[in-house]
Protein backbone atom coordinates (compact mmCIF):
# COMPACT_ATOMS: atom_id res chain seq x y z
CA UNK A 1 0.00 0.00 0.00
CA UNK A 2 2.86 2.36 0.90
CA UNK A 3 4.71 1.52 -2.34
CA UNK A 4 1.56 2.16 -4.36
CA UNK A 5 1.03 5.53 -2.68
CA UNK A 6 4.66 6.48 -3.30
CA UNK A 7 4.28 5.45 -6.90
CA UNK A 8 1.24 7.68 -7.34
CA UNK A 9 3.07 10.57 -5.71
CA UNK A 10 6.07 10.07 -8.00
CA UNK A 11 3.84 9.97 -11.07
CA UNK A 12 2.09 13.17 -9.97
CA UNK A 13 5.40 14.96 -9.38
CA UNK A 14 6.61 13.99 -12.83
CA UNK A 15 3.35 15.21 -14.37
CA UNK A 16 3.50 18.57 -12.59
CA UNK A 17 7.16 19.17 -13.39
CA UNK A 18 6.57 18.15 -16.99
CA UNK A 19 3.89 20.86 -17.20
CA UNK A 20 6.54 23.43 -16.35
CA UNK A 21 9.29 22.06 -18.59
CA UNK A 22 7.04 21.55 -21.63
CA UNK A 23 5.48 24.97 -21.04
CA UNK A 24 8.82 26.74 -20.83
CA UNK A 25 10.86 24.79 -23.39
CA UNK A 26 8.34 23.12 -25.66
CA UNK A 27 8.10 19.45 -26.51
CA UNK A 28 11.21 19.16 -28.64
CA UNK A 29 13.64 20.81 -26.21
CA UNK A 30 12.27 19.16 -23.08
CA UNK A 31 14.27 16.16 -21.88
CA UNK A 32 13.60 13.15 -19.67
CA UNK A 33 16.62 14.08 -17.59
CA UNK A 34 15.44 17.59 -16.75
CA UNK A 35 11.87 16.56 -15.97
CA UNK A 36 12.96 13.72 -13.72
CA UNK A 37 15.60 15.85 -12.02
CA UNK A 38 13.01 18.51 -11.17
CA UNK A 39 10.62 15.81 -9.97
CA UNK A 40 13.27 14.08 -7.89
CA UNK A 41 12.72 10.84 -9.78
CA UNK A 42 14.83 8.26 -11.57
CA UNK A 43 15.38 9.10 -15.24
CA UNK A 44 13.62 5.87 -16.21
CA UNK A 45 10.47 6.90 -14.33
CA UNK A 46 8.86 8.56 -17.36
CA UNK A 47 8.98 5.33 -19.32
CA UNK A 48 7.69 3.41 -16.31
CA UNK A 49 4.69 5.64 -15.56
CA UNK A 50 3.86 7.10 -18.99
CA UNK A 51 5.52 4.87 -21.57
CA UNK A 52 6.96 7.57 -23.81
CA UNK A 53 7.75 11.27 -23.88
CA UNK A 54 4.92 11.70 -26.38
CA UNK A 55 2.44 10.04 -24.01
CA UNK A 56 3.64 12.26 -21.17
CA UNK A 57 3.13 15.35 -23.36
CA UNK A 58 -0.46 14.32 -24.05
CA UNK A 59 -1.02 13.55 -20.37
CA UNK A 60 0.27 17.03 -19.48
CA UNK A 61 -2.12 18.74 -21.87
CA UNK A 62 -5.05 16.67 -20.63
CA UNK A 63 -4.11 17.40 -17.02
CA UNK A 64 -3.93 21.16 -17.64
CA UNK A 65 -7.13 21.20 -19.67
CA UNK A 66 -9.04 19.43 -16.91
CA UNK A 67 -7.53 21.87 -14.41
CA UNK A 68 -8.87 24.79 -16.46
CA UNK A 69 -12.33 23.22 -16.57
CA UNK A 70 -12.23 22.59 -12.82
CA UNK A 71 -11.05 26.08 -11.89
CA UNK A 72 -13.37 27.88 -14.31
CA UNK A 73 -16.40 25.73 -15.22
CA UNK A 74 -18.70 27.27 -17.81
CA UNK A 75 -21.71 26.55 -15.60
CA UNK A 76 -20.33 28.11 -12.43
CA UNK A 77 -22.91 30.20 -10.61
CA UNK A 78 -25.84 29.20 -12.82
CA UNK A 79 -28.43 26.43 -12.52
CA UNK A 80 -29.59 24.12 -15.27
CA UNK A 81 -32.79 26.18 -15.49
CA UNK A 82 -30.93 29.50 -15.82
CA UNK A 83 -31.85 31.79 -18.69
CA UNK A 84 -29.64 31.60 -21.81
CA UNK A 85 -28.55 35.18 -21.07
CA UNK A 86 -27.24 34.14 -17.64
CA UNK A 87 -25.65 31.05 -19.17
CA UNK A 88 -23.85 33.22 -21.71
CA UNK A 89 -22.53 35.50 -18.98
CA UNK A 90 -21.24 32.48 -17.03
CA UNK A 91 -19.54 31.16 -20.18
CA UNK A 92 -17.84 34.48 -20.91
CA UNK A 93 -16.73 34.93 -17.30
CA UNK A 94 -15.26 31.44 -17.15
CA UNK A 95 -13.59 31.82 -20.54
CA UNK A 96 -11.91 35.04 -19.42
CA UNK A 97 -10.90 33.37 -16.18
CA UNK A 98 -9.13 30.64 -18.12
CA UNK A 99 -7.46 33.10 -20.46
CA UNK A 100 -6.15 35.42 -17.78
CA UNK A 101 -5.10 33.05 -15.01
CA UNK A 102 -1.45 34.12 -14.75
CA UNK A 103 -0.35 31.38 -12.40
CA UNK A 104 -2.06 28.03 -12.67
CA UNK A 105 -2.76 27.95 -16.41
CA UNK A 106 0.20 29.76 -17.95
CA UNK A 107 1.82 26.51 -19.06
CA UNK A 108 -1.39 25.43 -20.79
CA UNK A 109 -1.41 28.68 -22.78
CA UNK A 110 2.25 28.33 -23.68
CA UNK A 111 1.77 24.78 -24.92
CA UNK A 112 -1.22 25.85 -27.01
CA UNK A 113 0.76 28.72 -28.51
CA UNK A 114 3.66 26.40 -29.29
CA UNK A 115 1.32 23.98 -31.04
CA UNK A 116 -0.08 26.85 -33.13
CA UNK A 117 3.29 28.10 -34.39
CA UNK A 118 5.40 24.94 -34.26
CA UNK A 119 2.94 22.03 -34.18
CA UNK A 120 4.07 18.58 -33.20
CA UNK A 121 0.80 16.93 -34.21
CA UNK A 122 0.83 15.02 -30.94
CA UNK A 123 -2.04 16.96 -29.39
CA UNK A 124 -4.38 17.18 -32.36
CA UNK A 125 -6.83 14.58 -31.09
CA UNK A 126 -7.03 15.72 -27.47
CA UNK A 127 -7.22 19.39 -28.49
CA UNK A 128 -10.06 18.61 -30.88
CA UNK A 129 -11.91 16.78 -28.11
CA UNK A 130 -11.73 19.71 -25.70
CA UNK A 131 -12.56 22.21 -28.44
CA UNK A 132 -15.62 20.20 -29.44
CA UNK A 133 -16.75 20.10 -25.81
CA UNK A 134 -16.35 23.88 -25.39
CA UNK A 135 -18.05 24.59 -28.71
CA UNK A 136 -20.95 22.31 -27.84
CA UNK A 137 -21.58 24.39 -24.72
CA UNK A 138 -21.62 27.83 -26.37
CA UNK A 139 -23.55 26.60 -29.41
CA UNK A 140 -26.22 25.16 -27.10
CA UNK A 141 -26.64 28.58 -25.50
CA UNK A 142 -26.76 30.34 -28.87
CA UNK A 143 -29.44 27.99 -30.17
CA UNK A 144 -31.61 29.03 -27.25
CA UNK A 145 -30.99 32.71 -27.95
CA UNK A 146 -31.37 32.56 -31.72
CA UNK A 147 -34.30 30.18 -31.85
CA UNK A 148 -35.01 27.34 -34.25
CA UNK A 149 -34.33 27.57 -37.94
CA UNK A 150 -31.34 29.88 -37.69
CA UNK A 151 -28.76 29.16 -40.42
CA UNK A 152 -25.72 27.26 -39.22
CA UNK A 153 -23.48 29.99 -40.58
CA UNK A 154 -25.14 32.61 -38.37
CA UNK A 155 -24.82 30.26 -35.41
CA UNK A 156 -21.11 29.62 -35.89
CA UNK A 157 -20.35 33.26 -36.69
CA UNK A 158 -22.04 34.38 -33.47
CA UNK A 159 -19.82 31.88 -31.64
CA UNK A 160 -16.78 33.28 -33.43
CA UNK A 161 -17.69 36.86 -32.48
CA UNK A 162 -18.16 36.06 -28.78
CA UNK A 163 -15.02 33.95 -28.43
CA UNK A 164 -13.08 36.47 -30.52
CA UNK A 165 -13.87 39.24 -28.05
CA UNK A 166 -12.54 37.11 -25.20
CA UNK A 167 -9.35 36.31 -27.08
CA UNK A 168 -8.80 39.84 -28.37
CA UNK A 169 -7.72 41.11 -24.98
CA UNK A 170 -5.68 38.01 -24.18
CA UNK A 171 -1.95 38.35 -23.91
CA UNK A 172 0.90 35.93 -24.01
CA UNK A 173 2.80 34.93 -20.89
CA UNK A 174 5.55 37.41 -21.74
CA UNK A 175 3.44 40.09 -23.40
CA UNK A 176 1.50 42.77 -21.50
CA UNK A 177 0.89 45.09 -24.45
CA UNK A 178 -2.80 44.22 -24.65
CA UNK A 179 -3.18 45.34 -21.04
CA UNK A 180 -1.78 48.73 -22.01
CA UNK A 181 -3.89 49.04 -25.17
CA UNK A 182 -7.21 48.19 -23.54
CA UNK A 183 -6.46 49.39 -20.02
CA UNK A 184 -7.16 45.89 -18.74
CA UNK A 185 -6.21 44.33 -15.43
CA UNK A 186 -7.14 41.01 -13.85
CA UNK A 187 -9.18 42.94 -11.29
CA UNK A 188 -11.48 44.07 -14.10
CA UNK A 189 -12.47 40.62 -15.34
CA UNK A 190 -16.01 40.90 -14.00
CA UNK A 191 -16.59 44.25 -15.70
CA UNK A 192 -15.13 42.95 -18.94
CA UNK A 193 -17.33 39.84 -18.77
CA UNK A 194 -20.39 42.04 -18.30
CA UNK A 195 -19.44 44.23 -21.26
CA UNK A 196 -18.77 41.32 -23.61
CA UNK A 197 -22.04 39.66 -22.56
CA UNK A 198 -24.11 42.83 -23.09
CA UNK A 199 -22.44 43.56 -26.43
CA UNK A 200 -22.86 39.97 -27.59
CA UNK A 201 -26.52 39.75 -26.57
CA UNK A 202 -27.26 42.87 -28.59
CA UNK A 203 -25.50 41.38 -31.61
CA UNK A 204 -27.22 38.01 -31.23
CA UNK A 205 -30.61 39.75 -31.02
CA UNK A 206 -29.85 41.64 -34.23
CA UNK A 207 -28.97 38.38 -35.98
CA UNK A 208 -32.14 36.73 -34.65
CA UNK A 209 -34.34 39.52 -36.00
CA UNK A 210 -32.58 39.46 -39.34
CA UNK A 211 -32.98 35.69 -39.58
CA UNK A 212 -36.66 35.87 -38.63
CA UNK A 213 -37.28 38.62 -41.20
CA UNK A 214 -35.56 36.61 -43.90
CA UNK A 215 -37.61 33.53 -43.01
CA UNK A 216 -40.86 35.49 -42.97
CA UNK A 217 -40.05 37.06 -46.35
CA UNK A 218 -39.23 33.65 -47.81
CA UNK A 219 -42.57 32.28 -46.61
CA UNK A 220 -44.37 35.34 -47.97
CA UNK A 221 -42.70 35.03 -51.35
CA UNK A 222 -43.36 31.31 -51.46
CA UNK A 223 -47.01 31.88 -50.62
CA UNK A 224 -47.36 34.57 -53.26
CA UNK A 225 -45.80 32.35 -55.91
CA UNK A 226 -48.12 29.50 -54.97
CA UNK A 227 -51.16 31.78 -55.28
CA UNK A 228 -49.98 33.06 -58.65
CA UNK A 229 -49.48 29.54 -59.93
CA UNK A 230 -52.98 28.57 -58.81
CA UNK A 231 -54.47 31.61 -60.57
CA UNK A 232 -52.56 30.84 -63.75
CA UNK A 233 -53.74 27.24 -63.59
CA UNK A 234 -57.38 28.34 -63.26
CA UNK A 235 -57.05 30.69 -66.24
CA UNK A 236 -55.50 27.92 -68.33
CA UNK A 237 -58.44 25.61 -67.66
Amino acid sequence: MIDRTRGQETRQRILEEACKVFGEKGFRDATHAEICREAGANVAAINYYFGTKEALYRAVFEHLSVLAETLYPFTQGVSESASPEDQLHAFVRAFLGRVFDPDQLKHLHRIRMAEMFDPTGLLDEVMDQHLAKDRGHILGILRQLLGTGVPERDLSWCEMSIVGQCLMVAHGPRDDRHKDIFGFSEAGVDLLAEHITDFSLAGVEAIRRKSNSATAWAHHTSGANTTRLEEDDEQFH
